[in-house]
């Protein structure tokens, strides 16, 4: 063997041996644990990091990235076979900032080790995770996760020993929690991320990402009902479960992250909130121990969902905000948060019927429609009632418009006193319905915005995700994909207000002519929004053509003049 070969060889061997070393550092920094058997409710898969003692990757694997991820994992266990840990659903993701990290809000003497840094010793016994840090002057932090899958998340113990140390007071920590992945659909038509602070008898408080500027929340552990952050679909919250807890619960504060965009996680700069919980634990006697226990919820924002968990009311007040109108319309028409409750609670006794949830938001809309059918047909009666007494005073008004000329002023005052002599008013129930029907719009938009039951649910044919657009099939340029349902939804409402004659009166001729094309930029913005309300428009606006042929059959065709005032609802 020469001797160029022979010290390729070594360097190869050296080479070989320092991977093997650096790959093992890095062992013996992190492990992954897998709680409970995947597929079940509440199993979880997570990386945890001894320094610092925290969790960097945390995956729920009794949900999926999407279907396909979700067939192949049911095709996976049919063969037996491992699934692949790429295709369960990524909660939360961290940088360098770990998840449960547990660190000093500034340095001090009492506990001189800074517990965000330090090696902790890690011991793994089946569903818990104990980690345990040394200050080295008596005092040792212990950090304790025990699964528990019917709550769907964790009960975290800290606990603070005090072994031989003369010290006294209190040991003030900060424990940092989840940082949820925020995919870019879940931005769809506004961002659905909240920080929340939830008590007994009283509304719960929430902030939204906000780049550059935490947001404190003000928090009294003794009536909390849980603390946390939630994105479309899942919430990540904590809350006190024993006394000692309880009073040391003393804040919280929230952290727009990330400061870039997570490439890995897909989740944009500045669109996820972390939680940062201030904790205060009373230093105990020589021999003693301060534990305080919380609990960790790690699951979907549903009804459904929480009737299932040990305690059912506790996390309902995360609806109350998930279900406040996106928009400034909440204002002007009230009644959009109530209204998106019931028509979830419907929606739920629908799905139970039917089994698919797109037919159950079908027969919503039918039974709301049919509800409303009575007072559009009266509006109709009465818009033509109304029509029928303008034509036998409109050679009058053609006489006075032609008095008046160019003077529009005079002509709208000698207008106005006309109608009153012949009392030729309009109903005033003619917007009725329009008003009547906003709420329940607003509140299903409200609803499916953030609507877990819709996720990844199909509907027919394409349409395998209701909580998405129905993307029939992609395209090579922008938009990338082409949305069948909300150029459907357009389409229909240009035949119908194409159908309507346009009016004789130049001004409202001018005005009914603009009106038309405004379900075009409607559309628009629409066109990326969950085809669950798009199938409830569609379905609604096919209702409006039936309904408006029977009404047609019945009261004969509505006077144009009149039609530009009859407001239309979809």
């Amino acid at each position: 063997m020469t001797l160029p070969s022979l010290m390729t060889m070594l360097l190869r061997l050296l080479f070989t041996v320092l991977a093997a070393v650096v790959l093992r550092a890095q062992d013996d920094r992190s492990f992954v644990h897998q709680f409970g058997a995947p597929g079940s409710p509440g199993s979880f898969r997570a990386q945890f990091f001894r320094d610092g003692a925290g969790v960097w990757l945390l995956q729920s694997t009794d949900h999926w990235v999407t279907l396909e991820a979700a067939r192949a994992f049911q095709a996976a266990q049919q063969k037996g076979s491992a699934p692949k840990s790429g295709d369960y659903l990524m909660l939360a993701f961290h940088g360098t900032d770990h998840a449960l990290r547990l660190s000093l809000p500034t340095p001090n003497a009492v506990f001189p080790v800074d517990p965000a840094m330090a090696a902790w010793q890690a011991q793994v016994d089946g569903d818990t995770v104990r980690f345990t840090l040394d200050a080295g002057n008596g005092l040792v932090l212990e950090k304790v996760l025990r699964h528990e899958p019917k709550q769907r998340g964790f009960a975290l113990e800290i606990v603070l020993r005090n072994r031989d140390a003369q010290a006294a007071g209190s040991l003030d920590l900060v424990l940092g929690g989840p940082m949820l992945v925020v995919p870019q659909e879940s931005g769809i038509f506004l961002s659905a991320t909240a920080g929340i602070v939830a008590a007994a008898e009283v509304d719960p408080v929430h902030v939204t990402p906000v780049a550059g500027a935490p947001q404190t929340l003000p928090l009294d552990g003794r009536t909390v009902q849980f603390a946390g952050t939630s994105n479309r679909f899942f919430g990540a919250f904590v809350w006190p479960r024993d006394d000692v807890a309880k009073a040391a619960l003393r804040g919280v504060e929230f952290d727009t992250t990330p400061v870039l965009t997570d490439v890995d996680s897909g989740t944009a700069a500045n669109t996820s909130l972390r939680a940062r919980y201030m904790l205060s634990l009373p230093i105990p006697p020589a021999n003693g121990e301060s534990k305080a226990v919380f609990g960790l919820y790690l699951g979907p924002k549903s009804y459904r969902v929480f009737d299932t968990l040990p305690e059912p009311a506790r996390f309902a007040p995360i609806m109350e905000v998930d279900l406040n109108a996106p928009c400034c319309f909440s204002v002007t028409v009230p009644g959009g948060r109530p209204m998106a409750k019931l028509l979830l609670w419907l929606l739920g006794i629908f799905h139970g019927i039917v089994g698919n949830w797109g037919l159950a938001i079908m027969m919503l809309t039918i039974l709301v429609r049919g509800l409303l059918a009575p007072v559009n047909f009266h509006m109709q009666r009465s818009m033509r009632a109304y029509s029928a007494r303008m034509a036998v005073v409109k050679p009058k008004l053609d006489a006075l418009k032609k008095q008046y000329g160019d003077d529009q002023r005079g002509y709208q005052q000698a207008m106005i006193q006309f109608q009153r002599e012949h009392k030729l008013l309009p109903p005033l129930g003619g917007c009725l319905p329009m008003f009547a029907v906003m709420p329940v719009y607003l509140g299903l938009f409200t609803a499916l915005r953030t609507a877990y039951d819709v996720r990844q649910q199909p509907f027919f044919g394409w349409v395998e995700d209701l909580s998405r657009p129905d993307a029939l099939f992609a395209l090579p340029f922008w938009p990338d994909q082409f949305n069948l349902l909300p150029l459907l939804w357009i389409g229909l409402m240009l035949v119908q207000v194409l159908r309507q004659p346009l009016p004789t009166d130049p001004q409202q001729r001018q005005q009914m002519q603009i009106m038309r094309y405004m379900p075009i930029l409607f559309g628009v913005m629409l066109y990326n929004y969950a085809a669950a309300l798009l199938v409830y428009m569609v379905t609604s606006m096919l209702w409006t053509f039936v309904e408006g042929a029977v009404i047609k059959r019945i009261l004969g065709p509505l006077d144009p003049n009149v039609a530009a005032m009859t407001p239309q609802t979809f």
